[in-house]
């Protein structure tokens, strides 16, 4: 089998999850005897391949261009959404131009509409997004849950490597790209409240932003950038809890590589992270009274017995390409 996968130009740039689960995924893949190409440009060259696979519908714009020339060609076409409706977080992180996004939002709504209507199968990473799309968009296109994945490695995480390096243990950890999705600062505030130090590890998308969190979080927040995977993991096994409050998470892969390295862990209510994670993990919504207070919890909490079993019978990249493989099986029939 032969697949061709397709994400927004700037996925290999700004990695973020989407990048993450198609390049996972198509790893996984082809570990499987699938043959798969990326890319990020349109294409009408489909000659070579079974079936193609789109990423993201949010930015929808280049998603239509490949979904416009795929549908042309005749080619299958199954379509992993990574949806959740950001109007809450277009409206409150930038009150100027909310206008401005709520028109956009509204202006390319006909494209996505098009664009699940149009696929031959839909791949939702969890229920809840599945039936937030069928309620949105009044679907009819058949679906199959694929949940995200995570790398067995963070299962053995060991603190040592961090800590000898950064110098540093038993601090609130939030690894993730520095921008107002992931709610950064609300977590500063909220800790500095509660006099815990905070590492942020992850990129800076928004420069604007980052300097807000600089300012908010002087004397008290380390910014280590971005770190591979094998840093990542260790200052996981080195922190006291993570902290994802973003506005919303589908359901957030460091969540599921932080509770599989064996973190307490404190997340956003918005998404499908209970979804995953059940009574698992300590949830918040963005607001910084109510981070606050499942952070207090969490750190005055033992850890969920089970969370890393639970993560890695059921989400690895290995048994997420199976069920990706089982799901292609079932267009090409």
């Amino acid at each position: 089998m032969r697949v061709l996968m397709q994400n927004r130009a700037s996925m290999f740039r700004m990695l973020a999850g989407d990048s993450v689960q198609m390049n996972k995924t198509r790893e996984a893949l082809i570990q499987l005897g699938v043959e798969v190409d990326i890319k990020t440009q349109p294409t009408a060259d489909f000659a070579r391949y079974d079936l193609v696979h789109l990423f993201n519908i949010i930015p929808i714009e280049e998603t239509y261009q490949f979904y416009q020339k795929a549908k042309a060609y005749g080619i299958p076409i199954v379509l992993s959404p990574i949806y959740w409706d950001p109007q809450e977080f277009l409206i409150n992180i930038d009150r100027a131009r909310k206008d401005h996004f709520l028109a956009w939002w509204a202006q390319t709504k006909p494209l996505r509409q098009e664009v699940l209507d149009g696929v031959d199968l839909l791949l939702p990473n969890g229920l809840v997004e599945q039936e937030l799309l069928r309620k949105e968009f009044k679907l009819m296109t058949p679906a199959r849950l694929i949940p995200n994945g995570v790398d067995p490695l963070f299962y053995y995480a060991n603190p040592e490597k961090f800590t000898k390096r950064f110098g540093a243990k038993d601090f609130v950890l939030c690894v993730g790209r520095i921008c107002r999705r992931k709610n950064q600062l609300a977590l500063i505030k909220a800790a500095r409240t509660l006099n815990q130090q905070v590492i942020l590890i992850g990129p800076i998308n928004d420069y604007q932003y980052y300097q807000e969190c600089r300012q908010e979080g002087e004397g008290q927040v380390r910014f280590l950038g971005g770190l591979n995977q094998s840093w990542i993991a260790s200052a996981y096994a080195a922190c006291s809890v993570h902290v994802l409050p973003s506005w919303y998470e589908t359901p957030g892969l460091v969540n599921l590589e932080a509770g599989l390295a064996g973190c307490k862990l404190v997340t956003t209510d918005r998404g499908t992270a209970r979804e995953y994670l059940g009574e698992m993990a300590w949830y918040c919504s963005p607001e910084v009274y109510s981070v606050k207070d499942a952070l207090r919890q969490a750190l005055y909490s033992p850890p969920y017995s089970g969370l890393k079993e639970h993560i890695l019978a059921n989400y690895t990249w290995d048994r997420v390409a199976r069920l990706t493989l089982a799901a292609y099986q079932e267009v090409l029939r």
